[in-house]
């Protein structure tokens, strides 16, 4: 789905992926979610061989991470990995110039995607880290011969560091914080701090005081209450999903860092926090996800939480970019030329020296699955390579002409 859509038009992705916890989750039979489940387990055999070769080929510092993942941790970090990357690629390419990247994680897989993002957004551009302190450790969480977990993380990296917007939040101070520095009261009963400025003394009110600057670390914003009965102030926003977050938790990110108006992606939208969230900071939104039943909580929770009916469009087909500027036809002799040109007259599939008639203009990334004319998804496949590549990738094309034998292992995936 995501690459239907244009480039540089998404201003804030906050994603909550599957974490690779190994397990399996699936909403409670009566809840609002009720039929979203998915799996959290992995192995090569969950993700497309075509994925790993397209890494190989486009993104080599990433394919290098995959090996020694696999190397330390297995099959099932690597295939992990392998599904997330294909999709950080592309959310690298959707992302304006200006916008940023909020990736929730946990410790399962935590520090592997800090690696993967690092490969994919750069390193320059990680923005920070933050640790989202959601509960305490009481009743049942302190069994265990470890210390008890009650923290998430999310990744932030930007587009461009330096360009990226970021919009200073506040937290109200603490009783104790007010207490010990805004001792004072004036004859009006307001209360206030003095501070020396320039060689005066000034004082600063509590009431014109915007609070405690954001710091990396989230303690005010409690957990979803789960069946066990935690927390349950925040109860109302439940819907049943598994592994849903709460509302408070996005809507300070997209204050952070989306514009008004702007346009916030969740390409793991699940029970639709962060498009209630969207809506209901002024924003548009975009979510994507997997389950077909992922249409359903957005429409039900419009109604109770928000009193609006959905008026927006869902699709299960794949998006026209509209990004690309007037393109001509894939097969014209210009794009011909171009490349033949570019590839000196060898096939992409085969790698065979041809003369430009026994050519054929191909899709790298079939329109069926999202690709477009523009030249940067064509190419020239002999004929006996483009009838073997029929609407497959190119990746899979590859893999076919392997296990046919007509190229060397080290070009496939």
């Amino acid at each position: 789905m995501m690459r239907g859509m244009n480039s540089a038009s998404v201003d804030l992705i906050y994603l909550d992926p599957p974490f690779n916890s190994n397990h399996d989750y699936a909403a409670p039979i009566g809840s609002v979610a009720a039929g979203a489940e998915f799996k959290d387990t992995w192995g090569l055999d969950d993700v497309k061989v075509v994925w790993h070769g397209e890494i190989k080929h486009e993104y080599p510092g990433l394919y290098a991470l995959l090996t020694a993942t696999r190397e330390i941790h297995g099959d099932s970090m690597m295939a992990y990995l392998i599904y997330m990357g294909i999709r950080l690629i592309e959310m690298r390419r959707v992302l304006a110039a200006e916008g940023t990247i909020y990736l929730h994680c946990n410790q399962y897989a935590g520090h592997y995607l800090k690696l993967l993002l690092d490969a994919v957004f750069g390193r320059r551009n990680f923005v920070t880290e933050i640790i989202w302190n959601y509960g305490t450790p009481s009743g049942g969480r302190t069994s265990g011969k470890k210390p008890v977990k009650t923290h998430d993380v999310l990744l932030a990296y930007a587009a461009g560091y330096g360009d990226h917007l970021y919009t200073p939040q506040f937290t109200p101070y603490s009783e104790n914080y007010t207490f010990r520095w805004f001792r004072h009261t004036d004859e009006d009963g307001r209360r206030y701090q003095t501070r020396s400025r320039k060689g005066r003394i000034v004082r600063q009110y509590l009431d014109e005081s915007p609070g405690m600057p954001l710091s990396t670390v989230w303690s005010d914003v409690m957990q979803l209450s789960s069946r066990r009965g935690w927390f349950p102030s925040t109860r109302k926003e439940e819907v049943g999903y598994p592994t849903q977050k709460p509302l408070a938790l996005v809507r300070r990110v997209i204050d952070a860092s989306a514009p008004e108006g702007g346009i916030v992606l969740d390409p793991f939208c699940g029970c639709a926090t962060a498009c209630i969230a969207a809506e209901q900071r002024g924003r548009r939104w975009v979510g994507i996800d997997i389950s077909p039943k992922a249409a359903d909580p957005v429409r039900v929770r419009m109604r109770n939480e928000l009193g609006l009916f959905y008026a927006g469009a869902h699709r299960t087909d794949i998006p026209a970019r509209t990004d690309l500027g007037k393109v001509p036809a894939y097969n014209c002799a210009e794009n011909r030329r171009y490349l033949y040109g570019e590839q000196g007259g060898y096939c992409n599939g085969c790698e065979e020296h041809f003369p430009p008639r026994n050519f054929t203009v191909d899709h790298i990334v079939p329109r069926a699955k999202g690709g477009t004319d523009h030249i940067s998804n064509l190419q020239l496949l002999c004929g006996a390579c483009n009838s073997a590549k029929g609407t497959k990738t190119q990746e899979e094309l590859l893999v076919l002409l392997t296990d046919k034998g007509w190229i060397k292992r080290k070009k496939a995936a």
